[in-house]
């Protein structure tokens, strides 16, 4: 009965794919499942068994996204990659790679690839985020994800700021899941990892004969049939290409590298940058017309050494995230750990921290992570040590002592207590409002975004 229902899930993901392969840590095929795979020419042969790139030899490993995914140790969503089967012919497709991790490591990967053609109506594949997976505490920051929230039904252009490692991709793909254009391809492409002589051809397409090799192609924002590119550290793109963007947008029309047609195309931008746009355009290394045609929408997302008292919700997230991933029983964090935590600059931010919880988990010997149990470049900055595990675990875990003082037995965390404490006013006061959202965030004093979390988090709503 579990082989069938495992079945009939990876017949409902093969209904919106082309292709799922599973591999292991040296690229040979374990699982392939198929619906239309133009790209594999074995026939009738299985490819299990063999490797990756014989199967596709239109690759080396390093270029697949499933290597890149494994290598990153975490998803790639949506990348973007045109396949030149023969001189005259290139598909273009999507893919979608997941690592496969354990105790012991990086094991294999899976990817998921779709033919971009015809006419593909399935959110289910392009929406991978939403605004809920962003994860911060902090009032002001769900306000603003709340306005963009409701910005994301125009078409109007998004230029996310934000330092490496702070969430600007999901902060992309959550706006493309909420709007109108969710059911159509949302195209990820980062101009800082495209060579310069491949940029204008992969962005804007090419004409057979153009220049040598080249074939009939299109570019992602033709691509995108009416979806979202989404162009990362925009502030990689060299100064030659900035004009033709501009006037992709603006016209919104693409011209094929070695052709004078325009071809109408129909696509949303949202650019990413990690460093200060105004800036380039300051040292002349950015073209100031089109800084300002992107920044309709300008979304800073703020470091994490900025958002302190996020650092142990982030921490418990992650936590939980990889004891699934791990098959490990980690329970808290230790208190001399979280205070290097916070004392600490995060210039790798969220990543950063995620990368730093996996890492931990990995050295832990129990339910605790201790400071001996952190990367070694963190702990050469405590200027404290740990006495005893039990010690730590007194400030911060189940304290199981009474006191005398207050006659009160404290058999549950702090946070635990305030969870509880905050969950009974905010039933009360929301009941007594009949539900009525607005009236409650106000009589409470919080941000309408900040109740719609707590009513999710408590099961209120």
């Amino acid at each position: 009965m579990k082989n069938i229902q495992s079945k009939d899930k990876i017949n409902k993901i093969l209904d919106m794919v082309n292709i799922m392969v599973v591999i292991d840590a040296n690229g040979k095929v374990l699982y392939y499942e198929s619906l239309n795979d133009s790209l594999f020419m074995g026939g009738d042969e299985s490819p299990v068994g063999m490797k990756l790139t014989d199967m596709y030899p239109y690759f080396t490993l390093e270029q697949t996204t499933v290597y890149k995914a494994m290598k990153k140790r975490e998803p790639i969503l949506n990348e973007y990659q045109i396949v030149q089967i023969n001189e005259d012919e290139a598909l273009s497709v999507i893919n979608s790679a997941y690592p496969l991790i354990n105790e012991t490591g990086v094991i294999g990967g899976i990817v998921i690839s779709k033919e971009l053609g015809g006419d593909s109506d399935d959110s289910r594949l392009f929406k991978k985020y939403d605004f809920d997976d962003f994860i911060t505490d902090d009032d002001s920051l769900l306000d603003r994800l709340d306005q963009l929230k409701k910005i994301s039904r125009n078409d109007s252009l998004i230029l996310i700021t934000g330092e490496t490692g702070t969430g600007k991709e999901l902060i992309a793909h959550s706006v493309h899941s909420n709007s109108r254009r969710k059911t159509k391809p949302f195209i990820v492409q980062n101009c800082a990892e495209i060579p310069e002589n491949l940029m204008e051809s992969i962005m804007f397409g090419t004409t057979k004969g153009s220049f040598t090799g080249a074939i009939e192609k299109a570019g992602i924002f033709e691509a995108s049939k009416g979806g979202t590119v989404f162009l990362d550290e925009i502030n990689s793109l060299p100064l030659s290409l900035q004009g033709k963007l501009l006037r992709t947008i603006e016209y919104k029309t693409v011209k094929r590298v070695g052709s004078s047609k325009d071809i109408e195309v129909d696509f949303r931008v949202i650019a990413a940058t990690n460093v200060d746009l105004k800036r380039l355009v300051d040292e002349g290394k950015f073209r100031e017309d089109l800084y300002y045609r992107l920044n309709v929408v300008n979304f800073v997302i703020p470091p994490l050494r900025n958002r302190k008292n996020d650092i142990r919700k982030l921490s418990e997230h992650f936590v939980s995230y990889f004891n699934r991933i791990l098959n490990r029983n980690v329970k808290d964090i230790s208190s001399k750990a979280l205070q290097l935590f916070m004392e600490h600059n995060w210039s790798g931010n969220v990543r950063e921290l995620r990368n730093v919880i996996e890492s931990s988990m990995n050295f832990a010997d129990g339910e605790i992570i201790m400071l001996k149990d952190l990367p070694e470049y963190l702990k050469d900055k405590a200027d404290f040590v740990e006495t005893s595990e039990n010690d730590d675990i007194a400030h911060i875990q189940v304290i199981d002592e009474k006191d005398s003082k207050n006659n009160i037995t404290l058999n549950k965390s702090l946070a635990e207590m305030v969870d509880e404490y905050e969950r009974e006013i905010i039933e009360k006061v929301i009941k007594k409002n009949k539900y009525n959202v607005l009236k409650t965030s106000k009589e409470l004093g919080i941000p309408r975004q900040t109740l719609y979390y707590k009513l999710k988090k408590y099961d209120l709503y």
